[in-house]
């Protein structure tokens, strides 16, 4: 089985369809098998140039190298930089690459000639309509395909005698915007022409427009010209005279010349597809087999409803998305979504940094700096596997970027597509033959909401954590450690009453500090911090784990210890006597760090959580003035 790399840009979302129809055409018409990898990013989509950057990191991911042959779609990536980076991996490979409609010095080209079908353009419209002046409308300049089609243009004009005048070549985009820009220019300019040459059907649309809103009539007035056949194209008014060729087909060579370099035959740097000149009533000529614009009408209504479908679907994908508490479930319901729409296996895999955030009710503490903004990590987390595979660690250290598959004598696309915050790297989708996204064009769509609902799951969890860690700094004080009066009614209550209900014991403990205001008024209050600090540091070491323990007041606890029994809170009170006895002889303080011990079991649910801690309180005042007077017994000169 051959494997075979295609990085791809989703500029036009009908495009990516046409390469797989021209990929799945050969396969079956050809005794190859060939699985086709497809590193696809929608980097043309978005202004947000962090956007693109996440987009576009896909590239980063396969070892072009472990490929059989490179597939590369690159003539509509208007970012210089990232072209030149994916040329230069590609390169580096030391594997047959094939570019599509760009040529790409020391790589093989399937394209269509743009000179020829530009030159034969111009030459029409000069010898058959008698044109003098043309103007040219291009695209982004930095597109070869534009810069060939320019070539044609100028150098036709030459051949003709005709001279060429660079204030009437203008442009900025494929877009209509740039046609209509264009006319208004060349309007206030005076250089309104015999004719427009556009360079594709956008802009030849946006020239029609612009000239009949302008009060000028098409083709009275003007000829027009654009590139592509589109369907807008031949179902416009005027239709408009233009260019066409079969995307599948340039694909469709690019196997072909795999195949042959693959069984070792001889073969040219180059294939050209066809192109078919379309001539039609915006440069005065007649349709040879003019398209029927009511089956035209028909189809745009069955795609709108095709469209109105897939738009609820996509709510409908959105809505159960957003109720996802895990990325495992997110990706769950995504597979579900996409396996009742046609397409085949689905495998997420993530940043381990990023995925640990499923589980982060048991951090310590959020995480920093868990993004990449280039490239992946080595070890990837499989958060959800295709084919049944159970989840697991993937390493990228090795050429493979995906769980096994199974092994299938048919051959299979595998479209790896980034999933990331703006330029923040998560992780990566595989989507096995999801023909169907491909040919309603809801690949975009489908991508961006799962991207969104990833972001706002993380936003979800990030929150979660952070209310808690404020819940918990909400119930909690501040110098001990310890739980601080809110807690009565947050946690020392419910654990009673889940006790009292239960009718088992619920132990109460009520300790205060002892002569804290002669250490304040001696020492000063940082001491008397300490003191309390230092009793709240012997409470936190002997009660349970399951307790709760309070800072009730300035120098007072309560400890709310479920199914504790008289014996074990008569032997937690004097743990805690031992260990202040042991603080307060090892600290070398200029005072004793003592308190005073009251406890009650609690046993009968008639009486409150608050009546059992008064109880308590009454016995460590007892038990205070037991202790005072022992002390004046022992040392009658005491301060103390």
């Amino acid at each position: 089985m051959k494997k075979i790399a295609f990085i791809t840009d989703g500029w036009e979302r009908y495009v990516t369809y046409a390469w797989i129809q021209g990929y799945r055409r050969y396969m079956a018409e050809h005794p190859l098998t060939a699985d086709l990898y497809v590193f696809h990013s929608f980097g043309n989509f978005s202004k947000d140039q962090n956007f693109n950057t996440g987009e576009y990191n896909i590239i980063q991911l396969p070892d072009l190298s472990a490929f059989d042959g490179i597939i590369l779609d690159l003539a509509n990536i208007l970012n210089v930089s990232i072209k030149e980076k994916i040329t230069e991996l590609a390169a580096k490979a030391s594997v047959p690459v094939v570019s599509l409609m760009e040529k790409i010095p020391g790589m093989y080209f399937s394209g269509i000639d743009n000179q020829n079908a530009v030159r034969t353009l111009v030459e029409h419209l000069i010898t058959k309509h008698h044109c003098r002046t043309i103007n040219y409308i291009h695209g982004p300049e930095s597109s070869y395909e534009d810069q060939q089609r320019f070539l044609a243009y100028r150098d036709t004009l030459l051949s003709y005698k005709i001279p060429f005048e660079p204030e009437r070549v203008t442009g900025q985009n494929y877009e209509i915007e740039t046609g209509i820009h264009a006319f208004y220019e060349f309007r206030d300019k005076d250089l309104l022409p015999d004719a427009f040459v556009c360079a594709n059907d956008n802009i030849a649309v946006g020239v029609c427009l612009a000239a009949e809103e302008s009060g000028y009539k098409i083709p009275d007035d003007f000829l027009i010209t654009g590139f592509d056949n589109e369907n807008k194209a031949s179902f416009f008014k005027p239709r408009i005279t233009t260019v066409g060729f079969s995307k599948a087909e340039v694909m469709y060579n690019a196997l072909k010349l795999f195949h042959d370099i693959w069984d070792n035959k001889d073969v040219s740097d180059h294939i050209y597809s066809p192109v078919t000149h379309v001539f039609q009533e915006s440069c005065r000529c007649t349709p040879a087999n003019p398209a029927d614009r009511g089956q035209y009408v028909a189809n745009s209504i069955m795609s709108e409803v095709h469209q109105n479908d897939m738009q609820n679907w996509m709510m409908e994908l959105d809505r159960y998305l957003l109720d996802c508490t895990s990325f495992t479930e997110l990706a769950e319901h995504l597979h579900t979504w996409l396996s009742t729409h046609g397409c085949g296996n689905l495998s997420l895999l993530m940043n381990p940094d990023i995925f640990l955030l499923e589980k982060i009710d048991a951090l310590a503490e959020i995480p920093d700096d868990l993004y990449l903004d280039f490239g992946y990590p080595k070890q990837m987390t499989v958060v959800y596997p295709c084919s049944g595979n159970e989840a697991g660690e993937l390493d990228l250290s090795t050429w493979k970027l995906l769980p096994e598959v199974s092994e299938s004598d048919i051959p299979n696309v595998y479209f790896f597509v980034p999933v990331h915050f703006r330029e923040r790297e998560i992780g990566y989708l595989v989507l096995e033959n999801c023909d169907y996204l491909l040919t309603h064009q809801f690949l975009f769509e489908t991508l961006n909401t799962f991207r969104t609902s990833i972001e706002a799951l993380y936003g979800k969890l990030i929150l979660r954590k952070k209310n808690r860690q404020l819940s918990q700094l909400y119930i909690h004080d501040s110098l001990t450690g310890l739980y601080n009066r809110m807690a009565y009614e947050k946690l020392a209550l419910p654990v009673f009453n889940q006790y009292m209900k239960s009718k088992k014991p619920v132990g109460i403990m009520f300790i205060d500090a002892d002569h804290l205001k002669y250490i304040n008024d001696t020492f000063g209050h940082d001491m008397g911090n300490l003191a309390i600090s230092s009793i709240a540091a012997v409470i936190r070491q002997h009660c349970p784990d399951n307790s709760v323990s309070m800072r009730y007041g300035g120098d007072e606890f309560v400890c709310v210890i479920p199914d504790y029994a008289q014996t074990q809170m008569q032997k937690l009170k004097q743990n805690l006597l031992d260990s202040l006895a042991v603080l307060s002889r090892n600290s070398r303080m200029a005072f004793p760090i003592e308190a005073s011990i009251g406890f009650v079991v609690a046993d009968d649910s008639v009486f409150s959580l608050n009546d059992y801690i008064n109880l308590a309180d009454e016995k460590m005042y007892t038990d205070k003035k037991n202790r005072k007077a022992g002390r004046e017994d022992s040392h009658p000169a005491s301060v103390l």
